[in-house]
């Protein structure tokens, strides 16, 4: 073999360091996310709760306390850190538009994340 030909692939073998090191790297990314993956589902669930809230018949006629607190205790069941101030109502048009900011803190061993969240409907 002359010193610009190529080994084959035959003889091309990945190092056992690298395999592991990949195999480290595949584990570590799915271990984050399947700690993170129950967050987002439950964001979900909130985000759907609140569109059904939303387009309720009575809604636009349901007091901003009615719903906030129907918010806040979805949220708790969902073990979300979502407070009163994070949801904040209006009417525009005669129509009941919901806004909700919260943020969920996730510890990792090495690392620190804050999710934020931002779900927002309005009515029909």
């Amino acid at each position: 073999m002359t010193s610009t030909e190529r080994p084959s692939d035959e003889n091309r073998k990945l190092p056992l360091w690298r395999l592991i090191a990949a195999i480290l790297v595949l584990a570590a990314m799915s271990g984050i996310l399947l700690a993170l993956a129950p967050v987002y589902f439950e964001d979900y669930q909130l985000r759907q709760y609140i569109r059904s809230l939303v387009r309720a018949p009575n809604a636009a006629t349901t007091p901003d306390e009615t719903q906030r607190s129907a918010v806040l205790a979805r949220a708790r069941q969902l073990d979300l850190p979502v407070q009163p101030a994070d949801v904040q109502i209006s009417h525009p048009n005669g129509k009941l538009q919901l806004q909700l900011k919260y943020a969920v803190e996730m510890d990792f061993p090495l690392y620190q994340v804050d999710l934020h969240f931002h779900t927002g409907a309005t009515g029909p």
